[in-house]
């Protein structure tokens, strides 16, 4: 496929990552540290977004945009009426209210505040509203920018925003929980048609740190959908990796009725790391540390064979998990994903299977990668946040953390964001 400028030209990518042979920075046998004396409640899903469907009506086609604050920009814009689809969005979870607001021929409406009740935003638009009439296509020539006004909805809720993956890599054993093993930034575009289905999307992958040396690679598996369904996909900007570095589809074919499941090769080589160094960007010294714009920073393009509605596109079908292969057996790897997402049939649930068999950490709960008392071995955060240096102590690191863990989630949800009392800067790593 070409290269769309008027979509990269959205997608500001920075970059990161590197890994090298000699261990200048001493990492020593991982401790725990409190937070393996947590006490979280079993059914506390360590969730930091949720999905909200929006319930809107309209008496014809109308294009709607919704954000999170009566002025600030919307992060997503979708399309109403008789016949479209709903949609689901996904937002933080401390957000009670978002703004939604319409076209028409005088141009876009004052924000309406609308209350999230059960997961769930009614709205009516009123009848000033444009009507839209022009059907988008979809092709591979496609010119998808917002100056065309194309619909788009992001991952996490902000325009443009990154989101943050966080790893522990000794799963079945406790790690020193300092979740800086890999640190790895995500965003995504998803653009839906006049019916609110999706059949293009832009994926952006940001390495930030490496503090683990087992050599894990990022993965994702799309839930919901067939990896048959998947087209097209192809690196569009690559910043600070290898020419190599790519995202490669494991099950392709367009018989595939499994999830597609994407591997993500090369990018834990940073091309403007400092030489000499095993790890990246953890040390408190400020050895091997690089700033954002030298961080390995890739834009992927993806389409899919057939349209698909967007209500099943939500960011809880996008599973990032990372992977490495067992010694005895290449094609077999041992998985670590957020809390919940099994690991994948082809490569990781016989590993999984053995792997946790007489642990004492793992056995007694039916949920994956949670340990018999709720501990998780990654977290998904809805925005970029600094991540902790080796071996700090997370619970200091964000003094509310805490709390909002073991409460289930219903303390501090905002726990992450930079707002006073949240962050604990002495322990935390910023670009």
């Amino acid at each position: 496929m070409k290269t769309k400028a008027s979509i990269l030209a959205l997608f500001f990518l920075s970059t990161i990552i590197s890994s090298c042979a000699k261990k200048d920075i001493e990492h020593k046998e991982k401790e725990t540290t409190g937070f393996t004396e947590l006490v979280v409640p079993a059914d506390f899903n360590w969730k930091m977004s949720e999905n909200v469907t929006c319930n809107f009506t309209s008496e014809h086609v109308s294009k709607v945009y919704v954000s999170t604050g009566a002025n600030t920009t919307p992060f997503a814009s979708f399309y109403v009426g008789q016949d479209v689809d709903q949609v689901k969005l996904n937002i933080p979870t401390y957000i009670n209210t978002l703004y939604v607001k319409y076209e028409t021929k005088a141009g876009l409406s004052t924000a309406k505040a609308l209350d999230i009740t059960n997961n769930t935003v009614t709205y009516a638009v009123p009848a000033d509203s444009e009507e839209v009439e022009t059907v988008l296509a979809y092709s591979a020539k496609t010119n998808l920018s917002r100056g065309n006004d194309q619909a788009v909805i992001f991952y996490p809720a902000r325009e443009n925003g990154w989101g943050t993956l966080m790893f522990e890599d000794l799963w079945p054993a406790y790690g020193d929980y300092d979740f800086n093993d890999l640190v790895v930034n995500y965003k995504m575009q998803l653009y839906p048609n006049n019916k609110n289905m999706v059949k293009e999307m832009i994926l952006g992958i940001r390495v930030k740190a490496i503090g683990g040396s087992l050599p894990y690679d990022l993965c994702l598996a799309i839930k919901g959908i067939k990896a048959g369904e998947i087209d097209e996909f192809e690196k569009q900007e690559s910043n600070n990796a290898l020419e190599n570095a790519d995202m490669e589809l494991l099950n392709p074919g367009n018989s595939e009725k499994k999830p597609p499941i994407f591997r993500f090769n090369n990018i834990r080589t940073n091309t403007k790391a400092p030489k000499g160094f095993a790890f990246l960007n953890t040390d408190p010294d400020k050895k091997a540390r690089i700033q954002e714009g030298d961080m390995v920073n890739i834009t992927f393009y993806i389409t899919f064979r057939n349209s698909i509605p967007q209500a099943d596109l939500t960011l809880d079908a996008f599973d990032f998990f990372i992977a490495k292969p067992v010694k005895e057996k290449a094609s077999q790897w041992q998985e670590i994903h957020t809390r919940g997402y099994a690991p994948t049939e082809e490569f990781g649930q016989n590993v999984y299977e053995q792997t946790k068999e007489g642990n004492s950490y793992i056995g007694k709960s039916s949920i994956y990668y949670t340990s018999n008392s709720n501990l998780i071995w990654a977290i998904n955060v809805p925005t970029d946040i600094p991540h902790a240096y080796e071996k700090a102590d997370f619970l200091k690191a964000y003094p509310h953390f805490k709390d909002w863990a073991t409460s289930g989630g219903n303390q501090n949800k905002d726990w992450y964001e930079n707002t006073t009392g949240n962050r604990n800067d002495s322990y935390l790593i910023k670009q």
